[in-house]
């Protein structure tokens, strides 16, 4: 059968010739395309390419290159990395705020970090009423946002001393708590503060007062997830909290370069707690040569960088993406689902209305979203 060029990695034009140089040195032919000289800064312009007999041995390399080129900036990072210290949890009073408060609390209390509640009340847009009924209406509307933000501001109170109160009756010790009362829409009032606030982590509930039941992550959840870089940790109404001891964590791959970046804030998140990580991709038979490399590259990388901790890498070969998932979530009693946000990539399928309900109302497990781009 004849040999096909096969595409194993996207750098800038330096990186690419770095990476050609330790692939020939090795004895395998490489072959680069789309160099751009003037734009070699530009990530992503030049393709790294082998024969298909080499694959396996080109991965291989490319991972061990891949960790040089990931360390160029890793000891920047560990010096932003710290102990999660500020925990933002958006709340509207429904029972999906009260859980994302237990699980806050929880990781407040192990973590000895603050907490900032937020609730967000809608202002009433005036309409453009006939001049004659204007003065009657602006009275009226007048009244009407002032009970909505008296009604806020109490509801808002008596949130606040209800989790303080629990928080005095259980011993709770090291946990602050504050809160703040914003008008505005809801998901860019939070997004807004998060990036004011500066939080380590967002926990929030799947969805908010009044939106529909069959719509099992919100809208305001699936803005926040989608548009903010901070780590978000989405609770489901029905995932009681009963305590953190040993945690069961999956986190699903890609086995893009953001990955690492993730987990390393994931275990940061998850220092102080007994943890076990279940690195997992879901292979398909076509691809299956090609994962098992990018897998052994990612295994070696998180051994020896998190040595004291009990890891499981592994591939899951099932073409149904969703039983492959369940299948790992009941077998390992998986307590969080993590990822990272890509567009085509598997939290698209996981807030794929359809999609997520399979996976996550019937597991009810929380899931710890990064962004791509942190």
């Amino acid at each position: 059968m004849e040999d096909k060029l096969i595409t194993i990695a996207v750098h800038n034009y330096a990186r690419a010739e770095i990476l050609r140089t330790r692939l020939e040195a090795e004895g395998v032919k490489c072959y680069l395309k789309n160099i751009n000289l003037i734009h070699s800064v530009v990530s992503g312009g030049v393709k790294v390419r082998v024969n298909s007999r080499d694959l396996e041995q080109a991965l291989r390399i490319v991972e061990k290159a891949s960790e040089q080129f990931r360390e160029e900036f890793s000891d920047e990072e560990s010096i932003s990395l710290r102990n999660v210290q500020r925990i933002l949890v958006p709340i509207d009073f429904s029972d999906y705020s009260v859980n994302a408060c237990r699980y806050a609390i929880g990781l407040a209390e192990k973590l000895n970090a603050e907490i900032k509640l937020m609730h967000v009340y809608y202002n009433p847009v005036v309409n453009s009423m006939p001049l004659t009924d204007t003065y009657y209406y602006q009275v009226n509307m007048d009244e009407i946002i002032r009970e909505i933000e008296l009604r806020a501001k109490s509801n808002m109170e008596k949130f606040y001393l209800d989790i303080k109160e629990k928080i005095e009756r259980e011993k709770i010790e090291g946990v602050k708590i504050d809160y703040a009362l914003v008008r505005g829409i809801a998901s860019e009032e939070i997004i807004s503060k998060s990036e004011e606030y500066k939080p380590d982590v967002i926990i929030i509930g799947t969805r908010g007062q009044g939106e529909k039941e069959n719509d099992l992550i919100g809208s305001v959840t699936a803005k926040i997830i989608e548009d903010t870089k901070v780590p978000v940790l989405v609770i489901p109404e029905d995932s009681l909290y009963s305590g953190i001891a040993t945690i069961n964590i999956m986190y699903a791959t890609d086995f893009d370069d953001s990955d690492f970046n993730a987990l390393k804030k994931l275990m940061n998140i998850m220092s102080p707690f007994d943890i076990r990580l279940y690195c997992v991709h879901i292979s398909t038979p076509d691809s299956n040569l090609w994962d098992k490399a990018k897998m052994t590259g990612l295994k070696e990388k998180l051994y020896a960088e998190y040595e004291d901790y009990d890891i499981e890498c592994s591939l899951i070969e099932e073409k149904d993406f969703l039983k492959g998932v369940q299948e790992i979530i009941r077998e390992k009693n998986i307590d969080i689902l993590s990822m990272v946000t890509h567009k085509r990539n598997l939290i698209s399928k996981l807030l794929n209305p359809s999609v997520a309900r399979k996976v996550l109302f019937h597991t009810n497990i929380p899931f710890l979203v990064f962004h791509s781009g942190m």
